[in-house]
Parts: C-alpha cells; sequence; structure tokens
C-alpha cells in the first residue's frame, strides 16, 4: 500500500466517530481479546474466546463453538466490552503493554458483501422493509445502502439498522479510529483452502493456550459450519457472478469499501 493511501485512510477513520457497537470478547487468562464484526467469523469467534475464557465450564455446559449463537451465547455480558479503553481500565493494561494481543478478523469486501446478501436478503423472509426495502433487488440494495453510509458519515450519527450492522465497512468497527495500532489483523476467508487454526494457533500458543484447548478448537471448527455461512449455497455463486460481471456494481462496492480494502490490504478490483 501506498504511504499516501494509508494515511488518507487513517485521516478518515480519525474523521468518524464510531457509535456502531462494539463486540470485543475477551480471554483474560490468556490475555487475549478479539473485536468481532458480522459476516467477518463474528459466531466462531466470540464462541471461540467464550470457550477459552474458561474452557472447563464451556465443555461441562455442552456448549458447541458452531452452534454458541448470539441471543444463548454461554459467555453474554461475561466477557465482553464495547470500548478497548474498558478493557485497558479493566485489566489495568497500559496502553504500551504488549503482554496483550488483540484480534480482529478482516474479510475480502467482494466476499463478506456476496455473504451477507445472500444470508440477510435473500434468507430473510420477505417483508416490505426488508433489506431497505429492496429485499432481493441486489442493485436496489447496494444503492440504497451506499445512500446510508454517506448520509450517516455526513449526519455523525450511525442508526445501527439490521442491515447496517451487517454490511457498513470493517474499517468503521472496533473504534479503530482511536485503536487501529493495537489490532493484529487477520485476513479470513471461507475458500476450502483457507485454514483459519494456521492464523490464529501461532498467536495462541504464543499466550500459552494449552494443546488440549486447540485441538479441541480445530476439532469443533472441522465438524461443519455455522446456520449462518453461505460459501456452498447456490445463491451465493449466482450473487457473486451478478456482481463481479456488472461494472457499476463492482464500481459501487469499491466506493462502498475503498478504506477496508486499503487498511487491510486487499487488492483492488480491477474496474
Amino acid at each position: 500500500m501506498l504511504n499516501w493511501e494509508r494515511r488518507e485512510s487513517e485521516k478518515r477513520l480519525n474523521n468518524i466517530d464510531d457509535l456502531i457497537r462494539v463486540n470485543l470478547n475477551t480471554a483474560p487468562r490468556y490475555n487475549l481479546s478479539t473485536c468481532v464484526v458480522q459476516k467477518s467469523m463474528s459466531t466462531v469467534m466470540t464462541s471461540m474466546f467464550c470457550y477459552l475464557r474458561d474452557e472447563k465450564k464451556f465443555v461441562a455446559n455442552n456448549r458447541d463453538l458452531l452452534r454458541d449463537w448470539k441471543i444463548v451465547r454461554f459467555c453474554m455480558f461475561k466477557n465482553e466490552f464495547r470500548n478497548l479503553g474498558r478493557l485497558f481500565k479493566k485489566f489495568k493494561v497500559k496502553p504500551s503493554n504488549n503482554s496483550w494481543t488483540h484480534i480482529m478478523m478482516v474479510r475480502h469486501p467482494v466476499e463478506r458483501f456476496v455473504s451477507g446478501f445472500v444470508d440477510k436478503c435473500y434468507r430473510k423472509p420477505v417483508v416490505q422493509k426488508h433489506c431497505n426495502g429492496c429485499r432481493q433487488n441486489l442493485t436496489c440494495f447496494m444503492e440504497s445502502e451506499y445512500q446510508r453510509m454517506q448520509n450517516q458519515v455526513a449526519n455523525g450519527s450511525f442508526l445501527r439498522t439490521f442491515e447496517d450492522r451487517h454490511f457498513f465497512p470493517q474499517n468503521w468497527r472496533c473504534n479503530l479510529h482511536e485503536y487501529f495500532n493495537k489490532f493484529t489483523f487477520i485476513p479470513y476467508s471461507s475458500s476450502p483452502n483457507y485454514s483459519v487454526t494456521s492464523q490464529l494457533f501461532p498467536i495462541f500458543r504464543a499466550h500459552g493456550v494449552p494443546e488440549s484447548s486447540l485441538s479441541y478448537i480445530e476439532t469443533a471448527l472441522s465438524s461443519g459450519r455455522t446456520a449462518h455461512s453461505t460459501v456452498s449455497s447456490k445463491a451465493t455463486a449466482f450473487i457473486e457472478k451478478r456482481l463481479t460481471s456488472s461494472p457499476y456494481l463492482m464500481e459501487l462496492l469499491v466506493k462502498m469499501f475503498y478504506h477496508d480494502f486499503v487498511l487491510f490490504n486487499f487488492t483492488l478490483p480491477v474496474l
């Protein structure tokens, strides 16, 4: 990435009040945290850090990494923070202290958008206000959501609708405007060739997570996918082709997520 691009992107972060709700989960015994963002492995990371908070209790209560969903999550309000500063205060972590690692999974904007659209606009019950009133109309939804992004940045106020939480840029989350340099960013992909454990386990080992816990995580993740997964659906292939074959829609997507491409080092599409 060119230096001027990074500087301009970070300026933009500093100009945005991150009012979108932060979902920060901790495993204090290992000095680890993760900030989760919808459609970027959020369900799995939330349950994984709940497990690492207390492995024995998680297993004793018959919890499952792939099915410990948001509304029934075992660690609800137990290991969760809304700001990295609050975590620092709770655990008396000095800003210069390197004993903690703060992880954020980031996903390629095209893959994340397609997954979100299929999961939330195809699978949700078709109602009048569904997906900004666009329901399954891809062009309508992208245009309306881009307009919502522009309006809310201009107003300095984020309404956090269901759609916004799943589609607004990743760089608007996790208080990155203030704590960007505190995070370790790990790229996530639903590709069959991608291994999340190869990305996470070196960090976990460095923080003293025992091999028995790593084995449990690996076995759980290899047992299937979460209910929100869209990777193998026919709709995913259709929407991805529809999106990537349209210069207009791809230009719109780049406008929506340009700073995700730049800040997280994803290659910009050739338009």
